[in-house]
């Protein structure tokens, strides 16, 4: 059998408080007395809670654990018993599918009833066959229902006065407040009513945060609500705005941070009296505590606000008044007219000096030509048959025909120049 973690029905306690309590229970008895007992928690229980029958001191080898009901070892009364040597659980006659044993020998009681009440037995039988006994008594009253506390707001301003009141729908009950589990130690701001149902603190301080539960009690039962946690807040200070320089040249960048004394607070600017628009150039930090203005324009002058809030209130900074200025366009440079007329000067002086060096490389051109005509002539007038006689008064054949084609030449200009 397996220990279930679903959740119980009202007015049923939690097996894990069980064991919690078990397990003090344990370390207080083992430094007491080493004799196997067993105790009932909670020993007197409500119709429908749940007990746990807490065994202390089982002997290490132990070869059987045996629950039965009543004071004497019977088998028709046996219960369930833990066979521990082969891990195995056998059921009893009175088994209700309501217990459930653990390995340490404790028995889980779920949902009792007034007929549960009685005595009840454990044997633990140890590998030399040598048995341990203990009894215990339960006690099951008439049930009583968890109470629950109702309170306005568990979130509230320093110095304002809280009223909780423990709500339940059981008579002849007494109620008692607890705060952070211990019970309540009324000071001089606290005050209770006639039957203890309402607690009032007036005023709260952030002293009084923490956990409140209130506890019913019918005779010997007892039931406690579940915590409301009360968060007592200080109220924000006014925050403030911090900038290098409120009067800047435009497309630069601005950073306003808002600074605050306060914690656990959400942040949020203002332009203008409204909600700040962010765009690609505004920008707020991670904790939104700083907000950048990137290539600020003229649009953005004007006031700027950051505001603090915490769950109770808010406060605003001082206006902060930006004044964006900007920047004189660079002027544009208009030649006079005396200027126009040097440039057009310095124009023609330089094509004139261009036309003077195209026409000087002309000439020099031309001057060549006729040395050319020499050169070439000089060519014309040199042997060129090795094999003629070298006598200077013997007229050669290439001097004559020399002399033929220049006396055509002047023939020819002669001709021309009649023609004109």
């Amino acid at each position: 059998m397996e220990l279930t973690s679903d959740p119980l029905h009202k007015g049923q306690v939690s097996w894990r408080g069980l064991l919690l309590t078990a397990l003090l229970l344990t370390f207080w008895n083992f430094a007491t007395t080493a004799e196997l007992t067993v105790e009932a928690v909670p020993p007197h229980a409500g119709e429908g809670d749940n007990v746990l029958f807490l065994a202390l001191n089982i002997p290490q080898s132990q070869k059987f654990i045996n629950w039965f009901r009543g004071d004497r070892l019977n088998m028709s009364n046996s219960i369930i018993r833990l066979i521990t040597h082969r891990s195995k659980i056998e059921r009893g006659p009175l088994y209700s599918n309501r217990e459930t044993i653990h390995t340490d020998g404790s028995l889980l009681f779920e949902n009792v009833t007034k007929k549960d009440a009685g005595v009840y037995l454990l044997v633990v039988t140890t590998e030399d066959f040598d048995e341990k006994r203990a009894t215990l008594q339960l006690y099951v009253h008439d049930p009583v229902t968890p109470p629950f506390i109702q309170v306005t707001n568990t979130s509230v301003q320093d110095l304002m006065s809280i009223f909780l009141t423990c709500l339940s729908n059981d008579t002849g009950i007494s109620i008692h407040w607890l705060f952070n589990t211990q019970r309540l130690r009324i000071t001089n701001r606290m005050r209770l009513s006639l039957n203890n149902s309402t607690l009032q603190i007036d005023p709260a301080r952030s002293e009084d945060s923490g956990d409140y539960q209130c506890e019913v009690i019918k005779g010997f039962v007892n039931k406690r609500s579940d915590r409301i946690t009360l968060n007592i807040i200080d109220p924000v200070t006014p925050p403030f705005i911090q900038v290098t320089n409120t009067t800047v040249k435009d497309m630069i960048s601005v950073f306003l941070t808002c600074l605050s004394n306060d914690t656990d607070i959400s942040i949020h600017w203002l332009f203008k009296g409204q909600s700040v628009e962010l765009t690609d150039r505004v920008r707020l930090s991670q904790n939104n505590s700083t907000l950048q203005i990137d290539s600020v324009r003229s649009e953005d002058s004007g006031d700027y606000q950051c505001k603090v809030s915490n769950q109770i209130s808010s406060k605003r900074s001082d206006p902060i008044q930006l004044d964006i200025k900007r920047q004189p366009p660079k002027p544009i440079h208009v030649p006079s007219l005396k200027g126009i007329i040097g440039i057009v000067a310095q124009c023609l002086m330089g094509l004139i000096a261009v036309i003077f060096v195209l026409v000087f490389l002309w000439r020099s051109h031309r001057g060549r030509e006729p040395q050319i005509e020499n050169d070439i002539k000089q060519v014309d007038d040199e042997p060129t048959n090795p094999n003629e006689p070298s006598n200077p008064n013997e007229p050669s054949n290439l001097n004559t025909t020399s002399k033929e084609a220049s006396d055509m030449k002047h023939q020819k200009k002669k001709k021309s120049k009649g023609k004109k």
